[in-house]
């Protein structure tokens, strides 16, 4: 008789899986994935919901919002009242949108932001439009280069051309060359 020939005889009973060390902490781990993939998928969740609240807002207000680099070259549009995209502008110079009488008090606007990081500077410049109109606009731009979350400058915009108007029609009424007529403008 040989060995493969013999009867097999058990001595003892096999373990219990639910005792076996490796079933037990797999079972553990089991239990830590579903825990963290809940966990992610209400994080996920929080995410959409932040982005559509953030889009809701955004997409209703009278301010332009972008990112640029220090070469002032845009990096992404967030929000424009004007009408630009990210195909639009994305990689173009802030300059090239600017009236040629103003680019020259941006850019001094722009460098006396870079001499001060982490602050904010204002000015007034036109800006063309989609339809290629230029619109007078207030401009903010912010140094958040060093905020490791935005690592840009942050240009935020409102179209004044209506107020703007306004101020041209007021200045010409209160000179002494007015006849009147430049009233009708209503502001």
């Amino acid at each position: 008789m040989t060995k493969h020939d013999q009867p097999l005889s058990i001595t003892s009973t096999p373990p219990d899986p639910a005792e076996d060390p490796t079933v037990l902490q797999l079972r553990e781990r089991v239990s830590e994935l579903e825990l963290e993939n809940a966990s992610l998928r209400h994080l996920d969740e929080t995410i959409r919901r932040n982005a559509r609240l953030f889009e809701a807002l955004v997409s209703r207000s009278r301010d332009g919002a972008f990112l640029i680099t220090p070469q002032m070259t845009f990096l992404k549009v967030i929000h424009s009242v004007l009408g630009n995209t990210d195909q639009t502008l994305a990689g173009r110079s802030l300059l090239s949108i600017m009236h040629p009488e103003d680019r020259a008090r941006v850019g001094e606007a722009f460098s006396a932001l870079l001499e001060a990081p982490g602050q904010s500077v204002v000015c007034d410049c036109r800006s063309r439009d989609q339809n290629g109109e230029w619109r007078w606009m207030e401009v903010e731009m912010t140094d958040m280069l060093d905020d490791p979350d935005v690592q840009a400058i942050v240009l935020n915009n409102r179209d004044i051309t209506e107020r703007k108007k306004c101020q041209e029609t007021a200045a010409i009424a209160e000179s002494p060359r007015c006849c009147g007529s430049c009233l009708e403008h209503k502001c």
